[in-house]
């Protein structure tokens, strides 16, 4: 199968570069040699999108993000386009070399052997993709497709700030923590206009809001356990009204196990469909990147990405 492996030395605070060696050996363990010309090195943000564009176009089936989630999802967005794939029969995979790798976390090839050997292998598993249609930053519409999660709120709001604080991002997951705990002694719950599915719309002061398709996410968050990440769903959970203390003592030190769910402010449902909107500014994140804010939509699209495992679905 005509691979191209799409490398972001810049992943994981630049440990994904420089690593880089050691990842490609052990890929060539299970694969052969890989020619220098079937990788592809990204330059910039949203690089990768390009390049999956490019690598199909040139008759490439199977591509192989070496970096983190982010990675992976921009290396997506580049093989679907009108909310379908741009050539059937594509296989996708994750060499894990980011801070977070929840696709290859939750399929149990979170090591760098495991990986590689779900991509020779030739089993895949099914995953959903959804759309999200937000106000960009700029005023302009964006749309991004993503395969992780959708959240808005406080937590769109601790990624943002993560993100974009050169010294925190330097810190990795550190950065989070203490992102964590500053919004949850500054953030106020907000009111939302949601619609869910058919339903008709409600009017919610939530924290934030959270729309799942993996049970884990980010750093050894575990934000839906028990998610499927092939069932056409998407798990949605709604964090309400909440002062700043319950939410650093009751929320933030839970979210690593699941046990967050518990509590009485909390609901979890199922939706493949959702529209939300605030009269206040409210930021969206999908898959770990901020991409803008509300009103957002999102949708679970009517078909399934192929990815790598080392086991397919009927083995696992």
């Amino acid at each position: 199968m005509k691979t191209r492996i799409i490398v972001n030395p810049m992943a994981n605070k630049g440990g994904c570069g420089k690593r880089w060696p050691q990842l490609r050996a052990e890929l060539e363990k299970h694969l052969g040699p890989v020619d220098d010309d079937h990788i592809a090195m990204t330059r910039a943000p949203n690089h990768a999108t390009t390049l999956a564009q490019e690598a199909v176009d040139a008759g490439c089936r199977r591509l192989v993000s070496v970096g983190g989630d982010g990675t992976f999802s921009e290396m997506m967005n580049g093989v679907i386009s009108d909310d379908r794939p741009i050539s059937p029969g594509l296989v996708l995979a994750q060499l894990p070399g980011g801070t977070s790798n929840e696709l290859s976390r939750s399929f149990g090839q979170l090591s760098l052997g495991e990986a590689c050997k779900a991509i020779a292998m030739g089993h895949t598993r099914d995953i959903d993709v959804f759309r999200a249609d937000a106000r960009g930053y700029a005023g302009d519409q964006v749309t991004r497709y993503g395969f992780v999660l959708a959240i808005v709120g406080a937590a769109a709001t601790i990624s943002w700030r993560a993100q974009r604080v050169p010294l925190l991002k330097r810190l990795g997951p550190i950065s989070y923590v203490l992102m964590t705990a500053f919004t949850s002694l500054t953030y106020s719950p907000r009111n939302y206009r949601i619609r869910i599915d058919d339903e008709a719309e409600q009017n919610l002061p939530m924290w934030s809001l959270m729309l799942c398709s993996f049970d884990g996410a980010g750093e050894g968050l575990m934000l839906a356990p028990g998610a499927d990440p092939g069932d056409h769903k998407l798990d949605l959970i709604l964090v309400g009204d909440m002062g700043r203390w319950e939410s650093l003592t009751k929320i933030v030190p839970n979210l690593g196990d699941g046990s967050y769910l518990a509590h009485p402010k909390v609901s979890r449902r199922h939706a493949t469909r959702i529209t939300i909107d605030s009269d206040r500014m409210v930021r969206a994140d999908v898959d770990g990147e901020s991409i803008g804010q509300l009103p957002m939509s999102v949708t679970v699209l009517p078909f399934h990405l192929k990815v790598a495992a080392v086991r397919a679905i009927n083995e696992a």
